[in-house]
C-alpha cells in the first residue's frame, strides 16, 4: 500500500450567502473549526501597516529579505509575505527556477538569525518581554490590594510598584471587571498586544513558562544574573564627603 502523502486541494465552497452575511459566516465557520480569526487579523494589520510605513510600493517587486528586515518577529504573519513565498516555491517546482530558489533561500537565512547581533536582539526582545509580564503581575497585584478614591488608588499602585501611569490603569480597570480573571493570562496577553513575541501554547500559563524557559537558557540571562550578584567595586561606591568644622 502506498504511504499517504499530503496534497493541498481547495477548500469545499461555503454555503450560498448574500454579500451581507458573507463576514459573519466566514467568521462563524473559524469559530467553529477553532481558528483564532480576531487573534490573526489583528497581526495581519499590524504587519501591513509596518509594510506600508516602510516600503514605497508595497504592491510592488520588493524582495522577501526586506520584509524580513521590517517584520523580524511577524515575517510569516503577512498575508503578502505568504503569497510571495507560495508563488516562489512553485516557480521552483514548476520551472526550476534559480532566480525564485535564491530569494527564496536568501530570505529564510535571515530568519534563522545566524547572524550573533540578530541573535542578541531576539534575546533581549524576549528578555524584556519576560521582564514586562512580571511588572504587570506586580502592579496587578498592588491593584487589589488598592482602596480609596481612584486617584488614591493609582497612586497607590504607582508607588508601590513604581509602574507607569497606563499601567496603573490598566491594573485597576481589570481588578474593578466582576470577573477579572487570572493576573498572569491578562498580563501575557496585554504584553503579545503590546508587540512582544511570546511563544504560543494551549494556556497562557504554559507560554509563559515557555518563554521563562527560552530567556534563562540564553547567555544574555546568565551573564545578568552574574552581573546582579557581583558585589560592587569598593572604588565604586558613594563615598561621604567630610565636612569642615565651622560647617557644623
Amino acid at each position: 500500500m502506498a504511504p499517504l502523502r499530503a496534497v493541498d486541494a481547495p477548500l469545499p465552497a461555503p454555503p450560498a450567502a448574500s454579500a451581507r452575511d458573507s463576514g459573519p459566516e466566514i467568521t462563524r465557520r473559524a469559530a467553529a473549526l477553532g481558528i483564532p480569526w480576531e487573534r490573526t487579523l489583528l497581526e495581519e494589520i499590524r504587519s501591513e501597516e509596518a509594510l506600508r510605513r516602510y516600503l514605497a510600493d508595497v504592491d510592488g517587486d520588493w524582495p522577501l529579505a526586506a520584509a524580513v528586515e521590517i517584520l523580524p518577529f511577524t515575517f510569516l504573519r503577512s498575508w503578502r509575505v505568504r503569497d510571495r513565498i507560495q508563488e516562489l516555491a512553485g516557480q521552483v517546482r514548476a520551472t526550476h527556477s534559480r532566480d525564485a530558489q535564491r530569494r527564496l533561500r536568501i530570505a529564510l537565512q535571515s530568519l534563522s538569525a545566524h547572524d550573533d547581533r540578530d541573535r542578541a536582539t531576539f534575546t533581549e526582545h524576549l528578555w524584556f518581554a519576560y521582564q514586562r509580564v512580571l511588572l504587570l503581575q506586580r502592579v496587578s497585584r498592588a491593584a487589589a490590594a488598592s482602596r480609596g478614591t481612584a486617584a488614591e488608588r493609582l497612586a497607590f499602585i504607582c508607588s508601590r510598584t513604581r509602574c507607569g501611569y497606563d499601567d496603573a490603569a490598566w491594573a485597576a480597570a481589570r481588578e474593578d471587571r466582576p470577573r477579572p480573571g487570572h493576573r498572569l493570562d491578562a498580563a501575557v496577553r496585554k504584553v503579545r498586544e503590546e508587540g512582544f513575541q511570546i511563544p504560543r501554547a494551549s494556556t497562557e500559563a504554559k507560554a509563559f513558562g515557555a518563554l521563562r524557559r527560552m530567556v534563562r537558557a540564553s547567555p544574555e540571562f546568565s551573564r545578568r544574573r552574574r552581573s546582579h550578584k557581583r558585589p560592587p567595586r569598593p572604588d565604586a561606591l558613594p563615598r561621604r564627603l567630610p565636612l569642615p568644622v565651622d560647617a557644623v
